[in-house]
């Protein structure tokens, strides 16, 4: 049973989790896993300075955990009451969003990237291309193949992701110059099939057969927007959050924004895109425009 469960979730997801779960454990000391136990961990949590989206994130794998092995839901009123007080005593707590890289950011370091006419500057053109195209969190990139791109009909497919546990799939649009970018990079990398962004050998430079990483997609990000000049705290997530602030700026609705990132729910778009909304609220329409 609980291989199935850890099946079901997306690899990172799966990794957090026990992670978690194993810090959680460790704190128990062999203690019951019950609501007075959990309400007293938040506490501990709490005092150490943690965020709330951490004891968020410990609810949920306790509770994945239990129904992984088809036990009830050990949080009850003590656990609820803890994690309220949490979300509301600890606000400001964590490292906050990420900085977006916005449309206009992604143009230049596009454009310092195939300057260089080197494998990483083609490899990195493309990559960045296509999560900023399409919106693509870290775990996504990681895992387009090259079948996964129809160049004729200038769309993405994305079999799996974090939104999307079941494999229904998705389809997503990608730019005529994104799509000369990935041309490019296969070209010069030789690469007619599987895994579409790969490492780089260091010494002989050539595409290697071996996917890049999560990791590595974070490094990429932050070293092509500092030879940008681009200041910030940048991620793996940067080319999506600024994305969407950009479909912001160009007065796509919550709902656009939702599809467009294949969000769950309009939270999460709302959030990326607060302070341009902000910008062009009433207040800034209609009191001060010019």
């Amino acid at each position: 049973m609980l291989q199935i469960q850890e099946f079901s979730l997306a690899p990172g997801t799966l990794k957090t989790y026990l992670s978690t779960l194993a810090n959680f454990d460790k704190w128990l000391k062999g203690r019951e896993v019950n609501d007075e136990n959990i309400s007293h961990y938040l506490s501990y949590l709490y005092d150490r300075g943690r965020s709330p989206k951490y004891a968020k994130g410990v609810l949920s794998a306790i509770k994945w955990r239990g129904f992984s092995r088809d036990l009830p839901n050990p949080c009850g009123r003590l656990c609820k009451s803890a994690i309220h007080s949490f979300m509301r005593q600890g606000i400001g707590r964590g490292r906050g969003q990420v900085d977006g890289l916005k449309w206009e950011d992604v143009e230049k370091l596009l454009s310092l990237a195939t300057q260089e006419q080197t494998m990483y500057g083609w490899r990195d053109a493309g990559l960045i291309s296509v999560m900023s195209d399409a919106l693509l969190r870290p775990s996504e990139a990681v895992a387009v193949d090259v079948d996964h791109i129809d160049f004729l009909a200038n769309t993405l497919y994305i079999p799996r992701s974090k939104t999307d546990q079941t494999g229904k799939g998705a389809t997503q649009y990608l730019g005529p110059q994104t799509l000369e970018h990935v041309r490019v990079w296969m070209e010069k990398g030789k690469i007619k099939s599987g895994p579409l962004f790969r490492q780089i050998h260091k010494t002989y430079l050539y595409a290697r057969k071996e996917r890049i990483g999560s990791h590595m997609i974070a490094l990429i990000i932050k070293k092509r927007a500092k030879a940008a000049g681009i200041e910030g705290r940048f991620s793996g997530h940067s080319l999506r959050v600024g994305a969407a602030q950009s479909l912001a700026t160009n007065q796509a609705t919550l709902v656009e924004m939702q599809h467009a990132g294949r969000w769950s729910s309009p939270e999460m778009p709302a959030h990326y895109s607060r302070k341009v909304s902000a910008s062009q609220g009433a207040v800034a329409r209609l009191r001060y425009a010019q």
